[in-house]
């Protein structure tokens, strides 16, 4: 939040100097084609407008709040993180190529989603993976929702989780990987660490299976966050063949707590 609010004030200051001028020296910028302050002012307020729209699709550039993206580190090391789950079909596929090939993953869950499928959660952690929160609903309008409203889907899905768990996440993924200054507000006061990726496959577009693995290994670096999805048919028919060419590339896969060195889970 620190570049917008700076952002902000940077903001205010020039408009309030363009309306002082505009009152106590009307006439300094009058020019042939018009007020040129007024043209000023206007500039300024469509730039500030554009620039915190496009801010909110750019998590990792931590302008309106701290997220990580990717770990600290030099060793070949990096994560596989799900969204959207769980899936009734496709997860438990997932789990099964995960297994066979020793592979830690983070699920983040979907709350309501949880609640209709407890078993494939209760899975989930029982064979090692971890699971982060992504809201209750992941609702087309939820960057609209009010900040009473944000609070009570993430509360929401760390009970359902913790009801079927036993843990409440302390890793939290934004719907759409959107940031705005109403999530800024709950995430600040609250245990949640904002966990995005810096590997956005895009899985659950209609694209070449290849092209997706050559996107995610032409992005590989050593604290890489990959970002799948479960129920993209990708995850289900390509991920087998994706983690042997991580491993292929000199990479080990490991759990997203090991990567980033925190704890997963509320103490």
């Amino acid at each position: 939040m620190v570049l917008f609010n700076r952002l902000t004030l940077i903001y205010f200051i020039l408009l309030l100097g363009i309306i002082f001028t505009q009152l106590f020296f009307p006439g300094l910028f009058q020019s042939f084609s018009g007020n040129i302050l007024t043209i000023m002012a206007l500039c300024l307020i469509v730039f500030y407008a554009l620039l915190s729209l496009v801010m909110v699709f750019l998590p990792c550039s931590q302008f309106f709040h701290p997220v990580i993206c990717q770990g600290t580190t030099q060793e070949k090391i990096v994560a596989i993180t799900f969204d959207d789950g769980p899936d009734s079909v496709k997860t438990p596929l997932i789990l099964d190529i995960l297994r066979r090939n020793h592979v830690p993953a983070t699920f983040f869950c979907i709350g309501s989603k949880v609640e209709s499928d407890e078993a494939i959660v209760q899975q989930i952690h029982a064979e090692g993976h971890l699971i982060g929160n992504h809201t209750f609903s992941h609702a087309h309008l939820f960057n609209f929702y009010s900040t009473s409203r944000v609070l009570n889907e993430l509360l929401v899905t760390d009970q359902v989780i913790a009801k079927v768990t036993g843990a409440r996440p302390a890793f939290f993924r934004p719907p759409f990987g959107i940031i705005n200054p109403t999530l800024h507000r709950v995430l600040r006061k609250t245990h949640w660490q904002s966990v995005c990726w810096n590997i956005r496959s895009f899985d659950t577009m209609p694209r070449d299976p290849q092209k997706i693995q050559r996107r995610i290994l032409r992005k590989l670096k050593p604290g890489s966050i990959i970002l799948l999805h479960e129920a993209a048919s990708y995850s289900e028919s390509h991920l087998e063949e994706l983690i042997a060419l991580i491993r292929n590339a000199g990479y080990e896969l490991v759990a997203l707590d090991k990567l980033l060195n925190l704890q997963a889970y509320v103490q």
